[in-house]
């Protein structure tokens, strides 16, 4: 069933778009101005969510996950924030924002936006707390700019 992203929920995916603003520029903006309005339905778990939207994927459109991730702690244990971006006609969209607890089990407590928790990005901590003592840095490859479209080339 769909329904509009509940205020915390909206917060936390705000937050993980300002961190990857400067990463995704008029994107980002775009995505902003998506989850102001869109609707969302649960995959198989509460905080796994797809995001509805109306643009038509391309056969052979690109699906990635945003370069910046957010890493935060419930009950001593990692969690996983990220959101997916997919390539559809109008360029890319928000597909879905997920929240995984890397132990499998449901959360306690939905994490708060904020400096609690680590931005990284390509494996390594860029920002926000340090956590590395529970969640490892490793070497991943960069993440590729999106190419630029019509509004990316209009805001400059």
């Amino acid at each position: 069933m769909q329904r509009a992203l509940a205020t915390h929920e909206r917060r936390l995916l705000e937050f993980l778009l300002t961190v990857n603003r400067s990463f995704y520029g008029a994107y980002a903006q775009r995505w902003e101005a998506q989850i102001k309005t869109c609707l969302v339905h649960e995959v198989n778990v509460p905080y796994c969510l797809a995001i509805s939207h109306d643009e038509i994927r391309l056969p052979s459109g690109g699906y990635t996950t945003l370069a910046r991730e957010l890493i935060g702690i419930d009950e001593g244990v990692p969690l996983l924030i990220y959101a997916y971006a997919v390539q559809t006609q109008a360029g890319y969209v928000l597909d879905s924002f997920d929240i995984d607890r890397l132990d499998g089990e449901p959360l306690v407590a939905y994490p708060e936006p904020g400096d609690s928790l680590m931005i990284m990005e390509a494996g390594k901590r860029i920002g926000g707390a340090d956590l590395r003592h529970v969640f490892k840095e490793s070497d991943l490859l960069p993440r590729f700019k999106l190419p630029r479209d019509r509004l990316d080339r209009e805001a400059g």
